[in-house]
């Protein structure tokens, strides 16, 4: 029986295995997202380039976001960069991994309420002068520092004041959806002791 229908059953195998990398390569995750400058201003808009990027941003980063670029819209840009059409995607994503954002949002500086069609954008001749807004968003900081202090609680019960323990930790970011491995050290004057550990954050 089994023999009967290896043939489809094989072929069956293929169009699935197919249909997985087809679908695999669709939902690549893409650092770059064109919007409008209403769209880029409204945390809906930040949003929607967050899951571009496979990334997942709490709702106050999303209004932060949003807020920074309404304000950045009309300020002198800190870098000016000259490109061919051609070469403005490349030109985006070296800009973005310069200052290691997570997510870019590129706007049309000259039809703010038009979104840019980078792909149209490449077929424009040489000597075509672009003007586009790029706006990296940070979605989780690349490193992160902390301080513990734990009070001896024994002692601050009889209205006394003394720490028991004190940590320092420095933590850097493994992951793009928030997860963190760092050290931690500290000194716990209770019992006049050091450590040194390793932290997990997710």
């Amino acid at each position: 029986m089994v023999k009967k229908y290896w043939k489809s059953i094989v072929g069956l195998a293929s169009v699935a295995l197919l249909g997985y990398f087809i679908w695999q390569h669709l939902q690549q995750p893409r650092q770059v997202t064109t919007l409008s400058q209403v769209q880029a201003e409204k945390a809906s808009g930040v949003e929607l380039a967050a899951k571009n990027a496979h990334i997942v941003m709490l709702q106050s980063q999303l209004n932060e976001a949003a807020n920074q670029i309404a304000e950045l819209k009309n300020k002198t840009p800190d870098t000016i960069v000259s490109t061919v059409p051609v070469d403005i995607i490349k030109t985006v994503e070296v800009e973005q991994q310069k200052v290691g954002a997570d997510i870019t949002i590129v706007t049309d500086r000259v039809n703010p309420d038009k979104q840019v069609n980078l792909e149209a954008l490449e077929k424009l001749p040489a000597n075509t002068q672009v003007n586009l807004n790029q706006y990296n968003v940070f979605a989780y900081k690349k490193v992160i520092r902390g301080v513990n202090v734990y009070p001896d609680w024994e002692e601050a019960v009889q209205g006394k004041f003394k720490l028991k323990e004190v940590t320092v930790d420095i933590n850097r970011r493994i992951s793009k959806d928030g997860k963190y491995i760092g050290i931690v050290a500290g000194c716990n004057f209770k019992h006049n002791s050091g450590k040194v550990g390793i932290r997990y954050s997710y």
